[in-house]
């Protein structure tokens, strides 16, 4: 970690080798230390105790399942068919009708009302499906993935 100074005083913290703009506007790339120029401005390695305080703490699990990017209902269906989980027929049929595959019906009727009608309803309107989503972790359990396997699928099929 570095620190950004201007004539001596501290102006922010900076990533050593990505890239700082300056206040006047002006482009530093890579970010080294030892970089000054006559305006007063110059990077020079951060004290310990700044850099520890700016450094972040791993995400968890669940912090990453909710950073991962939001599937539509196209890359949703063709993960369906490609993966296994769903015939073609099976797709296509939730689309025109409404029809949903058995065990996502097992699934929907082991549900109490009003849950049920909740999930009925978003699977028949959704248009994007979130990782963290309630209905998307009913199907994880009525397809029995693992939190793994439903997060690569959500990798591989934002993709397509």
């Amino acid at each position: 970690m570095l620190e950004l100074r201007q004539d001596g005083l501290a102006l922010a913290l900076v990533p050593e080798g990505g890239w700082v703009t300056l206040p006047n506007g002006d482009r530093v790339s890579p970010a080294v230390a030892g970089w000054s120029n006559a305006d007063g401005f110059a990077l020079v390695a951060a004290p310990e105790a700044a850099a520890e305080a700016l450094s972040l703490p791993e995400p968890t699990a669940e912090e990453r399942r909710a950073a991962l990017p939001p599937l539509s209902r196209r890359q949703v269906f063709i993960g369906l068919v490609a993966s296994g989980l769903a015939t073609a027929q099976e797709v296509l049929a939730i689309s025109a009708s409404g029809t949903v595959p058995a065990v996502i019906e097992a699934a929907f009727a082991a549900m109490p009302e009003p849950q049920q009608s909740y999930a009925r309803i978003t699977l028949a309107e959704f248009t994007v499906a979130q990782r963290l989503d309630p209905t998307t972790l009913l199907l994880q359990a009525a397809a029995g993935l693992t939190d793994a396997e439903l997060d690569a699928f959500f990798v591989e099929f934002a993709k397509v």
